[in-house]
This record gives C-alpha cells, structure tokens and sequence, in this order.
C-alpha cells in the first residue's frame, strides 16, 4: 500500500468520524423556543452488531496493511495472575503463523528477526472478563521517515460477562491469526501448463 493511499483511507475515515458526529450534534440542537420544556435528546448507544462493523472496518482499513511482511513475532500475556497456561494457549494459536514465534520473556540478542511483540491484556472488572490484544512494532512517522517509534499498529477489544480469560483470548487471537493470514495471503503457484503457455505467449488450451 502506497503512502498516498494510507493517508487517503485514513483521512477517509477521520472524514466520516468528523461528519458523524457533526451530524449528530445538529440533530441534538434545536432552537432556544423549540427546545424550551422539553428534555435533550439522548444518545442512542451502538448496537453490538454495528460495534463489530466499525471493528472490522477499522481493522481492515488501518491495520492489516502493517501485518504484511512479518517476520517474527514475540509474544506474551499480562495483566492475569496465572498468565502461564494463557501464554501458552496464545503460543498454540500463533502456531497456526509461518514465522518464528518467541516468549517476550525470554528473548535474547541475537534472535532472528522480531517485527512484532502481540500482547494480550487483562483488566480487574469484577466478574466480568476485558481483555485487549495490541501489536506493537517499530515504525517511522510519515513526515519524517528517519524518524523510529515504537507504535501500536493493531488493537482489538472485548468484553464477556462472567470470569471467561480462555474465551477471550481464544476470540482476540482466532480473529489476529485471520487479519495476519490475510494480510499476509500469497498468489497461487501457477501450474506447469499455465507457465509454459505464458512463457510462450499462447493460453493453455492454444494448441
């Protein structure tokens, strides 16, 4: 993805955030006589369906591009006091990923390429279950390339009544090793055929 094209869709959705909520912010104004007497109109809250639209189109349009080209990933879970067997069902699950995988833990210098750290976090809700998944890398700012930062370029989040750390990671990172796969998908193999007739200018079934 070109650098011109990042910034159009990301300007394109700050855009539609902006005339959203100016849209919405006129319709919740009304005239000093019209709105005398009568209550404010309240917010009407997200349904969860257009809630995991957003998700989806945030992760989409934002944050797959910088899943591309990964070579290796570190991994790790905080935030739960009995983090182990979660950091090793979130191991299980980035098996699944063709790159080298690395405990944040335990690394060392001099091990191949990390591009990424993904980590999963939990936060005290009571009975409830919240967790977030971020993967940060090293990246450069646009208008100044030399410059290297550590960012966040993938973030998702979500919430489950009940006490349920396994669920939730299991759904954070099932939806990370999709986004990753995808940005990450590779063209089909040509067959023999199909790259002997290109090679010669004629279509497989020319004879």
């Amino acid at each position: 993805m070109t650098e011109t094209t990042h910034t159009h869709r990301l300007a394109t959705l700050l855009f539609a955030s902006l005339v959203s909520s100016t849209i919405f912010g006129s319709a919740c104004l009304a005239a000093p006589e019209e709105a005398k007497g009568t209550k404010e109109p309240q917010a009407v809250p997200l349904t969860m369906e257009e809630i995991k639209t957003k998700r989806k189109e945030a992760r989409e349009t934002l944050m797959l591009p910088s899943l591309e080209g990964v070579r290796g990933i570190a991994y790790r879970v905080i935030g739960y006091r009995n983090f182990e067997p979660l950091e090793k069902q979130l191991a299980a699950k980035l098996q699944q990923l063709d790159v080298p995988l690395f405990p944040a833990s335990q690394l060392k210098e001099g091990d191949k390429p990390i591009d990424a750290i993904v980590q999963v976090s939990y936060y005290k809700t009571g009975n409830n279950t919240i967790a977030e998944m971020t993967v940060t890398q090293w990246a450069s700012l646009l208008r100044s390339p030399k410059t290297k930062v550590r960012a966040v370029t993938y973030h998702d989040k979500l919430f489950l009544p009940g006490n349920r750390p396994e669920q939730a990671l299991n759904e954070l990172s099932d939806q990370f090793v999709i986004d990753f796969l995808k940005a990450n998908q590779k063209a089909p193999e040509k067959g023999p055929q199909k790259a002997s007739a290109e090679a010669s200018g004629k279509s497989p079934k020319q004879k």
